[in-house]
């Protein structure tokens, strides 16, 4: 059976981390598997923000929400970070609903009574959409939210990260593991340790970039809240 070039565990990659730095065992070692799988799930938040700002389709799904009659608010996912997309469920398909912030504007609080006359705009509150106007029925599984989702925090020697990441994404969260690890080992001796796998992160990181910009990116995205990251 073949395996994807990204697929591992948290297990492989601390493996992997360990070899670069020269101590495979744990038990006798400057860094515990603790603080290296501290490490590698920093670098998969900071680098995922890289991929979901350069590329389409990775780490994107979609979740169908209720309407309910008279509320304004519909909650996002748990697991949201940003939307991609608002759409609303007709007898033929889905219609795309407009992104609108138009809080100084008045607004109705009666909406369409069902699907084919209810088509309202959308913006923000929180980890909600606020629907204008509100909905005067209520509907199951009506709405349709395409979306970035957080990447699962690796706590388990078996929990995997997406197989279908380029495997580049692998070799740089295992840099940016090595990195940190060695960064500590400098600030405690006093001795910079670190930049020879500075110079390979950095190596790692262009080719990176270069390849999550090569697939399509759609210009721009709506956030439900404001996110940074980087080294």
């Amino acid at each position: 059976m073949s395996i994807a070039l990204s697929s591992g565990t948290l297990g492989s990659y601390i493996t992997a981390v360990r070899d670069l730095l020269n101590q495979p065992d744990a038990a006798n070692s400057f860094w515990s598997d603790q603080e290296l799988t501290r490490y590698l799930n920093e670098a998969i938040r900071l680098y995922f923000l890289e991929v979901t700002n350069n590329n389409e389709g990775f780490w994107t799904k979609t979740a169908d929400l209720n309407l309910v009659n008279g509320t304004e608010t519909v909650a996002l996912p748990s697991d949201c970070y940003q939307v991609k997309a608002v759409y609303m469920q007709v007898n033929q398909g889905y219609v795309v609903l407009p992104y609108r912030n138009a809080i100084s504007e008045s607004y109705s609080t009666q909406g369409g009574t069902d699907s084919n006359t209810y088509f309202p705009s959308y913006f923000f509150r929180d980890s909600s959409l606020v629907l204008r106007p509100t909905p005067a029925y209520s509907a199951t599984g009506t709405l349709r939210v395409e979306y970035i989702y957080f990447p699962d925090v690796l706590m388990q020697s078996g929990d995997t990260m997406s197989n279908n990441m380029m495997p580049i994404f692998r070799q740089v969260i295992e840099m940016y593991a090595v990195y940190k690890a060695k960064m500590k080992e400098s600030l405690v001796n006093g001795v910079n340790t670190a930049q020879l796998a500075k110079e390979n992160l950095g190596d790692a990181y262009t080719q990176f970039k270069a390849v999550v910009q090569s697939r399509s990116k759609y210009p721009q995205f709506v956030k439900p809240w404001s996110a940074e990251g980087g080294l």
